[in-house]
């Protein structure tokens, strides 16, 4: 009973959260006392030498395949290895996700150009 309660909680907060999020913004009318937040804004899409000065180029890939070196080069300690091998498991199964999702919003660049 308490699992059902909480998924219908959880279902309940997300669909209320998507509600919100799914409205549109109304601001003051067009006169003395009302102003526009995003005048003039244009979008432009970065190319991959851009997406690399702000987000670095060492990314979740990089750590997981530095890490999975590392776990090769501990073969005297297997439970260390194991531990780093978990963890590159970690770093991998992040990055794929979070490079699904951005696929998913049209907004992933390829970290190899």
């Amino acid at each position: 009973m308490k699992l059902t309660r909480a998924v219908a909680s959880m279902f309940t907060a997300v669909m209320l959260s998507g509600l919100i999020l799914s409205t549109p913004a109304f601001s003051a009318p067009q006169n003395e006392s009302g102003f526009t937040a995003l005048q003039g804004v244009e979008a432009q899409t970065l190319s991959v030498q851009e997406m690399q000065a702000i987000s670095g180029e060492l990314n979740a890939l990089d750590i997981a395949a530095a890490l999975t070196t590392l776990a090769g080069t501990l073969g005297a300690h297997p439970r260390l290895r194991a531990a780093v091998e978990r963890l590159a498991a970690y770093y991998s199964t992040n990055a794929v996700a979070i490079n699904a999702a951005f696929m998913k919003l049209g907004i992933y660049t390829d970290p190899k150009p």
